[in-house]
């Protein structure tokens, strides 16, 4: 089941990362971090999302990774979290916290790779401008070639013409 939009009901949230698993990204083009809902609707509930919800993001890149738990396992989650001694909602705030530093690591990294990217491409015009340029000349000396051998060619026919003519003239002699 896939939502698009992040609901209220999903909000509070921590990263994960698996082994194994590829890289999402969110429609902001930023690598989407896999979180676990904490919600009173869905706690424990995977899923992955845009990773600037936090910062109002239009974007609203959503998807679950877990089905629904059913309403006894959803029962046992918030049953162990209310047991704890502070608030869920304060233990979630610190898990967000950590989230956003690994979120702007993720993300520095992934712009990093975008620059390397970048200046690799870079270099890689330059090499193929220069073997641009220097097919040009290469194709500048080949037209030379072919001029000057056609005026070769037309000066030989024009020497075999003017020796005709004159054989021709002896033999009338």
């Amino acid at each position: 089941m896939e939502s698009r939009i992040l609901s209220s009901n999903s909000n509070s949230s921590h990263r994960s990362d698996g082994e194994g698993e590829r890289e999402r990204f969110c429609y902001c083009g930023l690598p989407s971090p896999r979180r676990t809902s904490w919600t009173r609707m869905n706690p424990g509930r995977r899923f992955y999302g845009c990773a600037r919800y936090r910062e109002g993001s239009k974007c609203k890149y959503f998807k679950w990774i877990d089905a629904k738990f059913s309403d006894r396992a959803t029962e046992v989650i918030l049953d162990l979290l209310d047991g704890r001694r502070q608030p869920p909602s304060t233990f979630v705030d610190d898990l967000d916290d950590v989230d956003s530093k690994q979120v702007e690591a993720s993300s520095a990294n992934y712009l990093k790779n975008e620059v390397s990217k970048q200046a690799e491409v870079s270099s890689v015009n330059y090499l193929l401008k220069n073997e641009v340029s220097r097919m040009k000349i290469e194709r500048k000396c080949y037209q030379m070639f072919i001029i000057v051998l056609f005026c070769y060619i037309a000066y030989l026919i024009t020497k075999c013409k003017a020796l005709e003519d004159k054989k021709k003239f002896l033999q009338l002699s």
